[in-house]
C-alpha cells in the first residue's frame, strides 16, 4: 500500500511531466490507492530526497502493463531502464502471459526508450472529452428504451461471456477484473437492461473529483445494431452532466463502429495512448 506522501510525490511529479511534455500519462489512480496493492508493483527512484523517476505494474490476470515516468531534468541517465530492470528482476511478472507497455504517442521520451527493449505495437486507445456543443450538432434521438441497474455477483459469468466477445479476455483475467473492481470504490459497474432483459455492461469511474469515466462498455452480440449503446451513452451523458460532472471514455483505435458512436454522441479525442506488447 502506498502512503499519502508517496501518491502526493508520484502525482506531482506526473504533472510536471505532462505540462513539460505536453502529454497525458495514464498511471491508473484507483489501482495506486488501493490498500492491498503490493510492494512488488511500485518502483522508485529518489534524488537528493527527490522523486525523479517512478515505474507501476498493474496485474489484470495473467496480463501485466507497464506504467512510468522520469523527471525531465533527470532523462537519459538510465534511470527507467533501472527501474524496469528491477521490477523485471522482482518476480513480479514471472507469472505474465502478456506485457504491455504504455505511453503516450506524444512522448518523445517513451519512444526513445521503447526502441531499447524488444516490443511491437499492439494496439491504441483513444482518451476522449464529452463536449455539449458537439453533442449538439449530433442530435439524433434514439427510440430504444434502456436502464441500468446494480451489479450483482450472479452477472459474474454474462461479463466473462460478453467481454470474451468484446474484448477477447479470458475468463480469468475477466474474473480477476472483477475482483480488483470489488477493492476500488472509485468503480461503479453497471448492468445494461432492455425490455427487462440484462443485455449489457460498463464501468463508470469516478476516481477524480468533478470526472467521470466510462469504460468497459459492451452489448450482447445479438441485440447490436438496435441503438442500446447509443441510448445508454445518451443516459449517462445527461444524468453526469446535469451533476456538473466533466465526462470521459477510452476506445481502442481499432474499433471504428465505437469510435463513429463515441464521436456522434458528442465525445472528442484529446490523447491518443499506445500500448506495446513485449516479446517475453
Amino acid at each position: 500500500m502506498l502512503n499519502a506522501k508517496q501518491l502526493d510525490d508520484i502525482k506531482d511529479l506526473q504533472r510536471l511531466c505532462e505540462r513539460t511534455d505536453g502529454i497525458q500519462l495514464k498511471l491508473n489512480d484507483e489501482l495506486l490507492k488501493m490498500d492491498n496493492r503490493s510492494e512488488l508493483l511500485n518502483y522508485f527512484c529518489h534524488k537528493n530526497d527527490k522523486l525523479v523517476g517512478f515505474l507501476a505494474l498493474y496485474g489484470f490476470g495473467s496480463q501485466f502493463e507497464v506504467c512510468g515516468m522520469v523527471h525531465p531534468d533527470y532523462r537519459r541517465q538510465g534511470i527507467f531502464t533501472n527501474l524496469w530492470n528491477e521490477a523485471a528482476a522482482s518476480g513480479a511478472l514471472n507469472d505474465a502471459e502478456s506485457i504491455l507497455l504504455n505511453a503516450p504517442r506524444d512522448s518523445n521520451a517513451a519512444a526513445r526508450w521503447l526502441k531499447t527493449i524488444r516490443c511491437r505495437l499492439s494496439f491504441s486507445e483513444h482518451e476522449m472529452k464529452w463536449h455539449e456543443d458537439e453533442a449538439q450538432e449530433n442530435r439524433r434521438e434514439s427510440d430504444i428504451s434502456v436502464s441500468y441497474r446494480p451489479f450483482e455477483p450472479e452477472d459474474r459469468g454474462l461479463i466473462v461471456r460478453l467481454y470474451a466477445d468484446g474484448f477477447d479476455m479470458s475468463e480469468s483475467d475477466v474474473l480477476a477484473m472483477l475482483d480488483e473492481e470489488n477493492g476500488t470504490a472509485a468503480h461503479t459497474r453497471r448492468m445494461i437492461v432492455h425490455r427487462g432483459e440484462t443485455v449489457g455492461t460498463l464501468v463508470m469511474n469516478y476516481d477524480t473529483a468533478g470526472q467521470s469515466g466510462i469504460f468497459g462498455l459492451v452489448v450482447d452480440p445479438s441485440c447490436r445494431g438496435q441503438g442500446i449503446g447509443r441510448s445508454m451513452l445518451k443516459r449517462i451523458i445527461r444524468s453526469e452532466h446535469e451533476r456538473g460532472q466533466e465526462i470521459y471514455i477510452g476506445v481502442e483505435t481499432q474499433n471504428e463502429n465505437a469510435l463513429h458512436l463515441y464521436e456522434s454522441c458528442g465525445f472528442r479525442s484529446y490523447a491518443v495512448q499506445d500500448y506495446y506488447k513485449l516479446q517475453l
